[in-house]
């Protein structure tokens, strides 16, 4: 998960009519999804639950199981409203190894009251976990929900050196 991304981003509209048809695969560990000109615009590792998922965020595109070699540095393309994409930006600053609530989130883009839909756009991340929605929990202390489920974000947190076991015993 040490990949060098650069991030492009567009709206949902003009990405469709840019780019009708994507292409996936599995390239090592990831379950990718990319433009036909390489640029990622959503990718799981296969070890997540049922990472073939990606392809239901895609169903007005023509999907093409092409062959994908993923580079060390990704070039992302990716579609989603201002809101989403000032959220995925926001998520990139949490340190490594730190948790933040949604409310943190929420204050931290100047949007204290918009708090659900900061959750909405933290769920729509579609390059998790590159951009590190794992890194978010309820505002109660409670661990919350990931796309992926819950034991994936544990492991996740623990890889980036947080206490899990402290966030079990604590928070679930």
């Amino acid at each position: 998960m040490n990949h060098q991304i650069h991030l492009q981003f567009t709206s949902k509209k003009d990405f469709l009519k840019s780019y009708p048809t994507l292409h996936y695969d599995v390239s090592g560990e990831w379950f990718i999804v990319t433009t036909p000109d390489a640029k990622v615009c959503a990718l799981a590792l296969v070890s997540f639950p049922h990472s073939e998922n990606l392809l239901n965020r895609y169903q007005k595109h023509k999907l093409v199981k092409t062959k994908i070699e993923l580079p060390f540095s990704l070039h992302c393309l990716l579609a989603g409203t201002p809101l989403q994409q000032q959220v995925w930006k926001a998520l990139l600053e949490i340190p490594k190894g730190s948790v933040w609530s949604y409310q943190q989130l929420a204050t931290h883009v100047k949007k204290p009251k918009a708090v659900r839909a900061i959750a909405n756009a933290v769920g729509a991340n579609p390059i998790s976990p590159l951009i590190p929605c794992h890194r978010i929990i309820r505002n109660n202390g409670l661990i919350g929900g990931y796309y992926w489920g819950v034991e994936e974000k544990l492991k996740l947190l623990k890889e980036e050196g947080v206490n899990v076991a402290a966030l079990k015993k604590t928070f679930i």
